[in-house]
C-alpha cells in the first residue's frame, strides 16, 4: 500500500468534513439569527429615544447587538431633549470594539427621554380642585404666569401628579403651587392667579330691546365674583313678566336696570275702562297717553269726555279706574 496515498486520501476526508461543518454552522446562523459581528458599523436610529433615566447603546443603534443595554450615559430630563457630539459617540463605540462611522456629517445627536405630558390645562385643574378644597367656598378660574407651563412624567414614573402646597392673596388671586408631577420628582413652582367664581342667571341668546325674557332663554354661568357689578341679578325668578330695555348679550350678568316690566298698553293704544262696585259696573274707552306694564298707573284720556284719568293696568288692553268714568270721565 502507497502511505502517501493513503494520508493524501485521509487529507481529502478531513477536509471534506470540516467543509461540511462549517456549512452546517454557517445555516443554523442564518436561520437562527447572528449575533452582529463586531467588524459591522453600528447604525444610528432616525429617532432616538430613551425609555428610562439612562441611555443605552440600544437606544442610540439599531443593531447594537450584544451592546444593546450597555449603558452610554444618564439620560435628559422626561420630555427634554440633548444633543450628544458625534466624536463623543464614535469614541464610545471604540471603546467597546465597535465602530460608528458620521457618513451624513452630523454636528449634533438629538436625544429626547420619552415620557407623557401634565399640560397646563392639567395644572390649572389641579390648582383649582386645591383652591376648592382648602378654601371650601366654591370654583376658580386660574390663569398660569406661564401659559405654556408642562411637567413632564417618564415612562417608569409612579404616582399621580399633586399639589404640596399652595399660597393665595386673596386681595390680587395671586398664588404660588408646589406641584409635584410623579413620585420622586423634583418640586416645581406654578405661578398665577386665581378669580372666585359664582353663579348667576345670564341669557342663552342675545335680546333685542323690548322682548319678552323667556324662561327656557336662562341659564346659569360661573361669573367672576369680583366682576360683578352693584345691581347684579343673582335670581333667575327677577326675570318673570320682564322685557329687555336695550339689547342685551348672551352670556353676560345682567342689572336689573336692564330690564322693564313687559309692556302691557303702548302709547296711544285704545283700551277698555272698567269701573266696579258693588251692583255697578261701568266701561268705557280711553287712550293711552304713555306705555304701561300690568300693575302700573298709566294716564288715559276718556274717549267719551276728553278728560284726563289715572287707571290702574289689569290685563293687556284693560285697565281698572277709581272713579265711575260715567260720572268722572
Amino acid at each position: 500500500m502507497n502511505i502517501f496515498f493513503e494520508h493524501g486520501r485521509l487529507r481529502r476526508a478531513v477536509t471534506t468534513i470540516a467543509l461540511v461543518l462549517l456549512f452546517f454552522a454557517a445555516s443554523t446562523s442564518l436561520v437562527l439569527g447572528a449575533p452582529a459581528q463586531l467588524d459591522e458599523p453600528l447604525r444610528l436610529r432616525t429617532q432616538i429615544e430613551s425609555q428610562d433615566a439612562n441611555l443605552r447603546f440600544g437606544d442610540v443603534f439599531s443593531n447594537a447587538g450584544d451592546l444593546a443595554q450597555t449603558v452610554l450615559t444618564r439620560a435628559p430630563e422626561p420630555g427634554r431633549m440633548v444633543s450628544l457630539d458625534p466624536a463623543w459617540l464614535s469614541a464610545k463605540a471604540r471603546q467597546h470594539n465597535r465602530v460608528w462611522k458620521n457618513i451624513s456629517t452630523l454636528k449634533r445627536v438629538t436625544v429626547r427621554r420619552a415620557g407623557h405630558r401634565i399640560d397646563s390645562g392639567v395644572l390649572s385643574a389641579l390648582i383649582q380642585q386645591e383652591l376648592g378644597q382648602s378654601g371650601g367656598d366654591g370654583r376658580y378660574e386660574v390663569a398660569l404666569a406661564n401659559r405654556g407651563q408642562t411637567l413632564f412624567v417618564p415612562l417608569d414614573g409612579r404616582g399621580e401628579p399633586q399639589v404640596l402646597s399652595l399660597d393665595l392673596n386673596n386681595q390680587n388671586g395671586a398664588f404660588t403651587a408646589r406641584v409635584l408631577a410623579y413620585d420622586d420628582a423634583n418640586v416645581v413652582e406654578v405661578r398665577g392667579r386665581a378669580w372666585h367664581l359664582t353663579q348667576v342667571p345670564t341669557l342663552v341668546r342675545s335680546y333685542m330691546a323690548g322682548e319678552e325674557i323667556r324662561p327656557e332663554d336662562i341659564q346659569w354661568s360661573d361669573i367672576r365674583e369680583a366682576s360683578l357689578r352693584p345691581g347684579t341679578i343673582m335670581d333667575s325668578e327677577s326675570f318673570t313678566g320682564q322685557a329687555s330695555r336695550r339689547a342685551l348679550r348672551a352670556g353676560k350678568p345682567l342689572r336689573a336696570t336692564d330690564l322693564k316690566r313687559m309692556t302691557a298698553i303702548k302709547r296711544g293704544e285704545i283700551l277698555t275702562i272698567t269701573y266696579i262696585v258693588p251692583g255697578i259696573r261701568l266701561t268705557a274707552k280711553a287712550r293711552a297717553l304713555d306705555e304701561a306694564a300690568l300693575g302700573d298707573t298709566l294716564r288715559v284720556v276718556n274717549l267719551q269726555s276728553s278728560r284726563t284719568i289715572d287707571v290702574v293696568v289689569t290685563a293687556p288692553g284693560q285697565a281698572r279706574s277709581s272713579f265711575s268714568p260715567a260720572v268722572g270721565g
